[in-house]
This record gives structure tokens, C-alpha cells and sequence, in this order.
């Protein structure tokens, strides 16, 4: 459903992200975003209902799309998209008119702005949230929050709900153009996102086999931040950076997919399984062998040739579950143009290979000199 010029806004804990480290206070506040785009209500698995809000943001990257910068080295215009689940199995309540003073992040100039106060109308979804618009702004304003986009969207949701005939599904709308190859849509909590986000998502297709196809799965992040360990960062990266050669962290997971459909059926975490485990934690490692049995997929997004993967840690161990729920998510869509981030199909063999250590690049060049010389 179309939210084009709808805030949402919720009464959550404040988080504190300094320095590196990820915790929950026990303070509370009202959060509002702006720019939402699509809500869609859902039922999950074990019965719950839950509103899926959409939203977005824009960004100018030279390095997250290189073949889009142009001849003059400048900026391209990106999309950043973000995706939060909302329980709403009390309902909603009923449109209000009130007056309000929205409070947003500006990060481009890291600064807080107030807007407001201004009329607008609103109705709660939950316990504590709301969906809402200036009630001078937006399409159809003028007749009353009937024909404003609030009135459609609140009609969307009371008439399913009291329609009673929501039935579970595990495939969800992204509402962006089709893809037909096997690839996942990345999320990833917008804090750690900050310093910690992906800058290139690469799906290499193994030869398939006898049991079905694999895809190999690679993400590039901009760095690994220790949350519950900062004081080690500088320590974590030095060792990095002598090991591997770069400081940015690399992981990759393997989608199992039913041929020729492609259809997505199974998953592989190898050391980077992260169980319950949140963004709070930072030495998780699951699933430390690779024979151990495959995960099963738990949601799609619009095919199910597109798993949905989860980056639950900060040291990007993930799963195909979410243990952040109450933290809006940066969605990675590997196919849509706008995107901040490169996609490929490198395998992680490929990948690794600028990355490689001073050291394993001089012994490999040695060794090539050396069965010259044989040779």
C-alpha cells in the first residue's frame, strides 16, 4: 500500500552508539521518520499480525557505485531503504487531529531539527505507535483526512483487519522491478550501518551438481566495529590489516536452491551463524562446521528465488531470523539501479584477492619467479 508523505513515529528506548558500542538505556522517547513509502500488513507464522513500514532516504556515493560515477569524478544520487516490522494485533486506533512537534536526524549536517508545531492526524497502530501526516500537506488534504493519503492508508488496514481473512504467508513485497536470477535481500539494523554498512554484495553461481545449485554469497562491509569490545578496535584492525591485508570485513554464506527454478531452499552460515544473538554482541561464530545441516529459508521477498538474510551482530554474523526487531533496518535490494552499494557476481575467491596481505602477495610472487626458474 502506497504511504508516499506519511511519518511514523514510536515511543522507544534511546540507544547509545558512541565510540563503537551498541547499548539500550532505559530511557525512553518519541522517534519520528519521515519518508515512508509502502506499509503492508501480514500474518507471521505463529498467528501474530504485523504491519511491514517502508521508508527512504537519499545519499550521494562515489566509492558505493563506481561505475556510475562520471566523467567528472562526481557523486551519484543513491537510495537508501529502510524496512521496520510492527506488531498490531490490538488494531488501530481512530484518526485524530492534535498538534504536534516532530523531532528529526539531519545526518548529513549530524544535527537535530524540530519541526513544528503544525496540525496534523494520526492514528496509533500498536501500543505505542503511530502513522500520521501534517494535515495541511499531501494529495487530497484539502477534503479532510477522508482523501488524504492517512485516510487510505488507515482504510487499507481497518478493512483487513476487521475482514478477519489475513492468512500467514513468508513472502513479502519489496515493490521494486522484477529479478529472475537467485539472489538475498540483505538487512542490516540502521545504527550499525553508520560506519559498519555493506559496500558490495557479490553472487557467484557454482557449477551445479546432481543435489541442486549453489550460490555463493559474498558481502564486503566497511569495517567491523567491536560493540561490547571498543577498546579493541584499533588492536581488532591493526591485526586485520596485517592478516588480510584491509580493514574491511568480508563474509559469505551459501543459498541451496532447487533446479532449474532457482527456487531458494536451504542456507549455509559457516562461522558466521548468529543464533539469538543481537547487534550488542561481537564474538559470535556459529555453526563452526561446514557439514553441519543446512538452515531452512524462513521468509522470501516477492520470489522465492530471493531469501531474506538477517546481519544480527556487529561482527556481521547473521541468520535467516531477526534478533533486532525494534531497529529499523537498511534494506539491500541487489538488483534495483539506485542502489548505494556494488553488486556483482565474483566469487569470494575473486573477492579476496585485492585484499590479500603484503606478505601472501610477495611469497606468491616468489613462488611463480621460482618455477620460472625450474621451468
Amino acid at each position: 500500500m502506497d504511504a508516499e508523505g506519511l511519518w511514523f513515529s514510536k515511543i522507544e528506548r534511546e540507544y547509545s552508539a558512541d565510540l563503537g558500542e551498541f547499548r539500550w538505556t532505559e530511557e525512553q522517547r518519541t522517534w519520528d521518520w519521515r519518508d515512508l513509502t509502502t506499509v503492508e500488513l501480514v500474518r507471521t507464522k505463529d498467528g501474530k499480525k504485523k504491519l511491514i513500514l517502508r521508508r527512504r532516504g537519499e545519499v550521494q556515493t562515489r566509492y558505493g557505485r563506481p561505475d556510475k560515477i562520471d566523467s567528472d569524478g562526481g557523486p551519484f544520487d543513491a537510495t537508501l531503504r529502510y524496512m521496520l516490522g510492527i506488531d498490531i494485533d490490538k488494531g488501530i486506533g481512530k484518526i485524530e487531529t492534535d498538534y504536534y512537534t516532530a523531532k528529526v536526524r539531519d545526518h548529513v549536517k549530524d544535527r537535530w531539527i524540530m519541526i513544528g508545531p503544525k496540525m496534523r492526524w494520526s492514528f496509533q497502530i500498536g501500543e505505542d505507535a503511530w502513522i500520521w501526516q501534517w494535515a495541511e500537506e499531501g494529495p487530497g488534504s484539502s477534503g479532510g483526512h477522508q482523501k488524504a493519503p492517512i485516510g487510505e492508508v488507515y482504510k487499507y488496514i481497518k478493512d483487513i483487519l476487521e475482514a478477519g481473512e489475513l492468512v500467514y504467508t513468508n513472502k513479502f513485497n519489496l515493490n521494486v522491478g522484477q529479478n529472475d536470477e537467485c539472489s538475498p535481500v540483505i538487512y542490516q539494523p540502521a545504527v550499525d550501518g553508520m560506519k559498519n554498512f555493506i559496500r558490495e554484495i557479490h553472487c557467484f553461481k557454482r557449477p551445479p551438481t546432481e543435489e541442486g545449485m549453489e550460490m555463493e554469497v559474498t558481502l564486503v562491509f566497511n569495517n567491523e566495529e567491536l560493540r561490547k569490545h571498543r577498546v579493541l578496535n584499533k588492536i581488532y584492525e591493526r591485526v586485520r590489516l596485517a592478516k588480510y591485508g584491509r580493514l574491511k570485513d568480508i563474509e559469505s554464506f551459501v543459498i541451496m536452491a532447487d533446479s532449474p527454478d532457482e527456487k531458494a531452499s536451504g542456507l549455509r552460515f559457516t562461522k558466521i551463524y548468529s543464533g539469538h544473538h543481537n547487534l550488542e554482541e561481537d564474538t559470535i561464530h556459529g555453526d563452526p562446521e561446514p557439514d553441519l545441516p543446512p538452515h531452512r529459508v524462513r521468509y522470501y521477498a516477492d520470489e522465492y528465488r530471493h531469501p531474506i538474510i538477517f546481519v544480527n551482530t556487529s561482527n556481521h554474523a547473521m541468520a535467516e531470523h531477526d534478533t533486532n526487531p525494534d531497529l529499523w533496518k537498511w534494506e539491500y535490494v541487489p538488483w534495483v539501479e539506485d542502489r548505494p552499494f556494488v553488486s556483482d557476481k565474483m566469487s569470494r575467491k575473486e573477492v579476496d584477492r585485492p585484499y590479500r596481505s603484503s606478505l601472501e602477495r610477495t611469497f606468491e610472487g616468489l613462488t611463480r619467479r621460482l618455477m620460472n626458474l625450474s621451468g
